[in-house]
């Protein structure tokens, strides 16, 4: 009875959205408002420093950093950190190869991107357009989606996902596809924070560089920072294997956890991106 559950409480909150339609959207620039903060608290001291090294390479990485503070940015981490996660520690210390395949993905979106705008638009692009606003709308009710199949509540046909479980499929193969098509996805998460920082301030700098090629995947390194401090301290002062033994005694609760994490970063992007 639970995926059929699971399937109501999907519609439900699809009913609701729809129902409440008026009064979700005078609540949604309040949200984008508030989740706005970190990165106007942030964004002077870091960009201070940026300009006053002057060092270009480093600069790509900063403003990936500036990045990584922006609404639409601080959501798709909370994502992807409940994902990568309770996905690595439960893969016996694979971690690492797993976000250096969501990185990877990222930094290929990023490119792709870039050269986009270099080379068809010539580096003019001036506001993020119907791509970028479609793929936010897209994101949020699949970042719902992902924390009802890892919250066991929905399960879907076919044997790549299993039995309610995300990424049985991508796992049996080691993980990488996996996080590699969540970061291919993730990188196309913009809003107007982002997209100037890209396409206003990155780009320019890019294409002035003969180094260019590599400011997307700096930039990238930088929008993932927060996901790096947060797997790299969950192993801090104590023994891989004992980590892994308490994961592994905790799997329900790191389910748990990182399911309800995907919903409310889910219901966030559906309300901002549907609504404002």
């Amino acid at each position: 009875m639970a995926p059929y559950l699971g399937w109501g409480l999907l519609a439900g909150l699809g009913l609701a959205l729809v129902l409440f339609g008026a009064p979700l959207a005078a609540l949604a620039p309040s949200l984008y408002a508030l989740a706005s903060q970190p990165y106007a608290w942030l964004a002077e001291p870091i960009n201070t420093l940026r300009l006053g090294l002057g060092i270009p390479l480093l600069s790509a990485f900063l403003l990936g950093l500036l990045g990584a503070l922006a609404p639409c940015q601080l959501s798709t981490n909370a994502a992807a950190l409940s994902w990568l996660a309770r996905d690595a520690l439960e893969a016996q210390g694979s971690a690492w190869k797993r976000v250096g395949w969501f990185l990877l993905g990222k930094a290929l979106v990023y490119l792709a991107l870039a050269g986009v705008a270099v080379w068809v638009f010539g580096g003019t692009f001036t506001a993020p357009g119907a791509l970028f606003t479609g793929v936010r709308r897209v994101l949020g009710p699949l970042m719902v989606l992902m924390g009802f199949l890892l919250l066991g509540l929905i399960r879907l046909p076919g044997p790549s996902l299993g039995p309610g479980r995300l990424g049985d499929w991508a796992r049996a193969r080691g993980g990488s596809l996996g996080a590699f098509t969540l970061g291919a996805a993730f990188g196309l998460a913009f809003c107007p924070t982002m997209f100037f920082l890209f396409f206003g301030a990155m780009l320019p700098a890019a294409v002035a560089s003969r180094a260019g090629l590599v400011f997307p995947a700096l930039f990238a390194l930088g929008t993932a920072v927060p996901v790096l401090l947060i797997l790299a301290l969950l192993d801090r002062g104590k023994p891989k294997g004992e980590v892994l033994g308490e994961m592994r005694r905790g799997g329900r609760r790191l389910n748990l956890a990182g399911g309800v994490v995907l919903v409310v970063a889910g219901l966030y992007d559906t309300l901002v991106y549907w609504f404002l």
